[in-house]
């Protein structure tokens, strides 16, 4: 139980705190809106609780003994958060027929495997505070399926304050300004995959 509420504890605040997800699922609730983001907020969870369980199966020891496959996954993941923060800047990301739609599920699943907070994330959870005394699958569902737990609402904070936002802004100055914000929020998460 004291290991249970560790990671609980250990998953609200990597999962609360500022980073790709989050200026991501800030950004689209505030273009799209909350409920429409949805979607995103679930994938965004599956995709760590999967990160998880691939984590579990061994994939964290090879970061360990490759260092070079951990700096290649920096500069991909410091392109594509480039890539994206240049998108969410010259797509006018607040303006609602500027942008497609949201992340579905499967895209903000997939957005996990880019992103390093998450693969740190994933990694301190599973090494840490799977429990001891279970078989190590059962363990390591029990990590990932607390990691989702805990993610859902997180990602639906972060999402429901992007909708708020949208409803607190007029005008498209406004809206360009809080939309280069968030882009400049993006691209400084950058910044964390080399810190």
């Amino acid at each position: 139980m004291e290991t249970l509420l560790a990671l609980v504890g250990f998953a609200f605040v990597s999962s609360v705190t500022p980073g790709p997800n989050n200026v991501l699922l800030w950004a689209s609730g505030a273009s799209f809106g909350f409920r429409a983001t949805l979607r995103h907020v679930l994938g965004t969870a599956l995709g760590i609780g999967a990160m998880a369980l691939v984590v579990a199966a061994g994939v964290g020891t090879l970061f360990t003994a490759v260092p070079e496959v951990g700096f290649v996954m920096k500069l991909g993941a410091s392109a594509y958060l480039l890539y994206l923060a240049y998108r969410i800047a010259g797509a006018r990301a607040l303006e609602r027929g500027e942008l497609a739609r949201p992340l579905g599920r499967v895209q903000a699943a997939s957005f996990q495997a880019v992103n390093p907070k998450a693969w740190i994330f994933a990694l301190g959870a599973g090494t840490t505070f799977r429990p001891v005394g279970y078989p190590v699958i059962v363990g390591s569902l029990l990590v990932a399926l607390t990691m989702v737990v805990v993610v859902i609402p997180t990602a639906a904070l972060w999402s429901s304050a992007g909708g708020a936002l949208s409803r607190l802004i007029a005008g498209d100055r406004t809206r360009r300004a809080v939309s280069l914000v968030l882009a400049v929020l993006l691209a400084a998460t950058v910044v964390y995959v080399w810190v």
